[in-house]
């Protein structure tokens, strides 16, 4: 082998980067490509013209104080209630966000109606938040709260504890 192509080859083997050198007409071509793969997907795909409207209200939603609450179960999902909806079954879905030390419970109807539960019980502040804002409600000490109407799009909740050593969580937005 030459001795340049035992150089290369060593930079290859050591994880060193390799400098590609486009001749300026290949270049071109190659900007020129990825300039249109970029306007096909725009045009597939374009941004909702409400993005920017919705940007500022959504930006002040978020709270690096919050512990995230992931969703581990949705009725939705569950392949035996799917079962008994096709049979005539319910028309609730249940939905379950967990964090560290809380968890939030919910009941959705199929008019729109929303009941939930934090858990452990206690006392707090929960925060439906929508494209339109934030809805305030109270859970009791038990932990109960509901929503007599759905805001429609996606929704996300807000639980602050009302006792002073508990963390606030954030659910993941979801469609109801």
């Amino acid at each position: 082998m030459k001795a340049d192509d035992e150089a290369a080859k060593a930079s290859r083997i050591d994880g060193a980067a390799v400098q590609l050198d486009w001749p300026g007409a290949a270049q071109a071509a190659r900007d020129a490509t990825f300039k249109r793969l970029g306007s096909l997907g725009l045009e597939a795909d374009p941004e909702p013209a409400d993005v920017g409207a919705h940007t500022p209200s959504s930006l002040g939603l978020r709270s690096v104080d919050d512990e995230p609450a992931a969703l581990v179960y949705d009725s939705n999902l569950d392949a035996d209630l799917l079962a008994a909806v096709r049979a005539g079954g319910r028309n609730v879905r249940q939905l379950t966000f967990e964090a560290r030390y809380l968890v939030l419970e919910m009941e959705v109807s199929s008019t729109g109606r929303l009941v939930g539960q934090v858990v452990p019980p206690q006392a707090a502040l929960v925060e439906l938040r929508h494209r339109g804002g934030t809805t305030p409600l109270e859970a009791d000490e038990l932990g109960c709260f509901h929503v007599p109407a759905l805001p429609e799009g996606p929704v996300s909740f807000r639980c602050r504890p009302k006792r002073s050593a508990a963390q606030s969580i954030a659910t993941s937005w979801i469609t109801l």
